[in-house]
């Protein structure tokens, strides 16, 4: 028969359950039993998305003479807030390695919402404007009562102040009252040479919601499968993990990370304990190299 490609495809969707009461949610709840790889691509269903494709070739004699990662192979977000886009964090972290015997896909990548500094930085330009030293004043004053979780949980605006300091004042403010650890999740695709699949989470943020889907190994072809179906694993970011995840999903995660993983792989600390510091530095995520692949 000599050598033909096989193509497997596996995501995760991070996504707000309306359960939690937040003023953001994706309103349809958890994703479905299955989902078309084009709404993966277009966020309509959930916060963030981490679609990876294993393009594995294999000779019946060889074995596994070469494996890639799919084109499509990336984050895709929805928006966060107030339809507000979020910010990736660092880089994606992708790792492909292969034998005769078995080809293993990894794949990390994360997220976060920037709605509170940049509701923040906005209102400190517009309403500090024009206002003077008091504006200033004012406005950081406005931003730290404001920027808090105050009301129903989640429901935040940002700090205010004077033309460009305004800016980087509000920010501040609300980076200190408000700024969330990323959300992140990192899966794998394991491919033997006789074509047997193995697809898993591998360890993601402890908030929030995650449903895992995969492609059916059965339909194998030399393109993605349309369909992905829901497997097993899945993670319920109710209010308890809401709480956790905010307390606990800054500094670095455990060197072996698996399941629900407080901290976060970028080692991201909590900018809030100190203002005119720099904030959230994004760096490659720990376990992958430079190039992300």
């Amino acid at each position: 028969m000599g050598t033909s490609r096989t193509v497997i495809s596996a995501a995760s969707l991070s996504w707000i359950d309306p359960k939690t009461g937040l003023p953001e949610v994706d309103k349809g709840g958890d994703p479905g039993s299955s989902i078309h790889r084009d709404e993966i691509f277009t966020g309509a269903k959930f916060r963030f998305a981490n679609y990876l494709e294993a393009v594995v070739d294999i000779d019946d004699k060889l074995g596994i003479v070469n494996a890639v990662a799919g084109t499509a192979s990336a984050m895709y977000r929805g928006p966060s807030f107030l339809r507000l886009e979020s910010a990736p964090v660092g880089s994606i972290g992708r790792s492909v390695s292969f034998t005769r015997q078995q080809a293993r896909f990894r794949q990390l990548v994360g997220c976060r919402t920037e709605s509170p500094e940049r509701i923040g930085a906005g209102a400190g330009a517009v309403v500090g404007a024009g206002a003077g030293v008091a504006g200033v004043a004012a406005g950081i004053k406005l931003g730290a009562l404001a920027g808090v979780w105050a009301g129903p949980p989640g429901m935040f605006i940002g700090a205010a102040a004077l033309g460009t300091v305004g800016y980087f004042a509000g920010r501040e403010v609300a980076e200190l009252a408000s700024a969330f650890p990323p959300i992140w999740t990192e899966v794998e695709i394991v491919v033997g040479a006789d074509r047997s699949v193995r697809c898993a989470v591998i360890s993601h943020s402890l908030f929030p919601s995650l449903t895992f889907y995969s492609a059916d190994p059965a339909l194998g072809t030399a393109t993605p499968a349309a369909r992905l179906l829901r497997q097993s694993y899945g993670h319920d970011g109710n209010d308890a993990q809401l709480k956790t995840w905010k307390a606990k999903g800054w500094g670095a995660t455990a060197a072996r990370r698996g399941g629900a993983t407080p901290g976060n792989p970028w080692g991201m600390t909590d900018p809030g304990p100190v203002l005119g510091t720099p904030k959230l530095p994004r760096q490659l995520p720990s376990g992958y190299d430079g190039d992300g692949k």
